[in-house]
Order: C-alpha cells, then structure tokens, then sequence
C-alpha cells in the first residue's frame, strides 16, 4: 500500500500501480523483496535490534513485518493483508503513537526498524530523529544554514546526541538515489544527481568537501515524492553526515566542476567569510578546504595551508 492506495499485491507479484510503485520497481532495477531491504535498519543501529529483540526475540526484520506492517517515517508505504478492513490513518506513526520499547509489544508500528543507515538511532516522535553520540554532525548543518542552502533541515544537539528535524510527512515521501532505479550501469549517482538537481546537489556535494565527509554513498541522497501522486517534487533535504572531519574529501563529480564553478567559487568565498562563527579547530579545516576547492576550480596550485 502507499497510503490507501493499492500498490502491488505481494503474493501474486502484480503490480496495481505503476505511478505509486517505487522508483526500483517501477524501472525492474529491483523486485519487492530486494527493495524491502533497502529500508531496513541495519545491524549495527543498536536501537533498532535492541527493539526488534524485545517485541520479537529476533533480530531478523521478515519477523516483525506482519505486526509493524513495514511503516516508516521516511515514506507512506505500508503492508496490509487483502481482505483487512484497515486504513492508513488508522496506522500510520504519522499520526499514531509509536512502541517505545517499554513494556510487552502488542502491535503496531515501530518506525525505527524502517530507517536505514549503519548508525545507531531512533525515532523519538513523528518529527524527530537521533542519533546517538553523534554532535560531529552538527557543525555540517549550520554551515549549510549560514551558506543559505535552502535544503537544510533543522537540527541541533543535546549532550553527546545529534537530533534533526523530520523533512517527510503524510504527503511528502522520501527515496534515495538507491531505490530510485536510475543508476545503472556506468551512470555515477553524483553525477545522475548534477543531472536531476542542478545547485542543490552541488550544494551538497560542496558542503561535504568542506567538512570531509567522505562517505555520501547513494542510499543517503534522494528525491522527494508526491505520496498521493508518486511524482517526483524535487532532491531530498540534507542529512546523514557521519562521517565529517574524516581528513579526506570525495572529488566533486566532473559535471559540478564543468557547470557550476563560479556557483562552488562563491560558496567557497562565503564558507570562508562564515568560518569565524566555529570553534577553531573546524574553521581551519573549512578554510582549507575551500581554498583548495578554489585552486583546483582556478587551475593553480594550493600552497596558502
């Protein structure tokens, strides 16, 4: 189901939907199982174990589809049998309270289990994400924040905790660049990305360069979707930066650097000028990488470190 529409029956593997289908399916890049994994959390976020093994004493996901019905927070998809009399309204943790992990589980959803990524973290409510001893992620986000980078979500720390901002609703799904089903073959997801997005993906690629993220693999970018149209509305806002202050950086994709330089160049210049606003360990990193950034767009060699 994508909200209360029927998308594809499983069983019979007949598809009921094609503009509701996820972009893998619809393009035959993936089959339902194959992306039903691409949804799940992973082995090494200890929230989600520790709640599949108190409601379920398993860690294996296929165990907890038919009480949790698959629901997330990051799309409107969701599992029901043929003949139940059941709306999405009536499950959704867009509107209803999660499991908290307190107590016996007696059913419905548990969002946690459906948010991919390595990190450890969890669903507090509907509209908040943390993740945990993870405060390195902040600084990323206010410097998209003071570069004007119109998709940053709010985001903000308490003690060693990172918390950010739910950007999907019951309108408004998210799908990253892996279950879209557009890159195949030779097709480079940063590039499909320059391609689908223009400045805004630019943006992001930037913004990793300057705080060493190294790791912006294509499951943590995407499109946002229409839930009740299946369009496609735009890129994703900005997340997952675990791996900043890496001391390495991922070269931009090659159609950034041949369309945009003057776009990165100014980026660049105002990363500089904003830099103060920063402890000076990570204003120094920032500097240096923009002015690398810089030399390498101009054509002449770095040696201001």
């Amino acid at each position: 189901m994508c909200k209360n529409e029927i998308v594809y029956d499983v069983e019979d593997r007949v598809v009921a939907n094609v503009a509701l289908l996820p972009g893998a399916m619809k393009h035959e890049t993936m089959d339902f199982v194959t992306w039903m994994q691409t949804r799940y959390s992973v082995g090494s976020n200890v929230s989600a174990r520790r709640l599949m093994l108190r409601a379920f004493g398993s860690d294996n996901h296929n165990s907890s589809l038919k009480q949790t019905r698959a629901l997330s927070l990051s799309d409107c998809y969701w599992l029901k049998e043929k003949d139940e009399d059941v709306k999405f309204e009536d499950v959704t943790p867009y509107l209803n309270e999660e499991w908290d992990g307190k107590g016996d589980f007696t059913g419905g959803s548990i969002a946690t289990l459906f948010v991919n990524g390595a990190a450890n973290k969890r669903w507090i409510d509907r509209d908040t994400l943390v993740k945990f001893n993870s405060v390195k992620e902040l600084i990323p986000f206010q410097l998209a924040e003071a570069l004007g980078l119109v998709l940053t979500p709010k985001a903000w720390v308490e003690g060693e905790d990172f918390y950010i901002r739910n950007f999907t609703s019951m309108s408004r799904m998210l799908e990253t660049m892996e279950q879209s089903g557009l890159v195949t073959g030779d097709i480079k997801p940063q590039e499909l990305a320059v391609q689908q997005f223009g400045a805004n993906a630019v943006s992001l690629f930037v913004l990793d360069y300057l705080v060493e993220h190294d790791d912006r693999h294509w499951g943590n970018f995407g499109f946002l979707r229409d839930a009740d149209t299946g369009d496609y509305t735009g890129m994703a806002y900005f997340y997952d930066f675990d791996w900043a202050w890496s001391d390495a950086v991922i070269p931009l994709p090659q159609n950034a650097t041949s369309l945009y330089p003057n776009y990165i160049i100014a980026l660049c210049e105002k990363a500089i000028s904003e830099s103060s606003t920063f402890d000076e360990r990570y204003a120094s990193i920032i500097i240096k990488r923009a002015k690398e950034l810089m030399s390498k767009l101009r054509g002449v060699d770095n040696n201001d470190e």
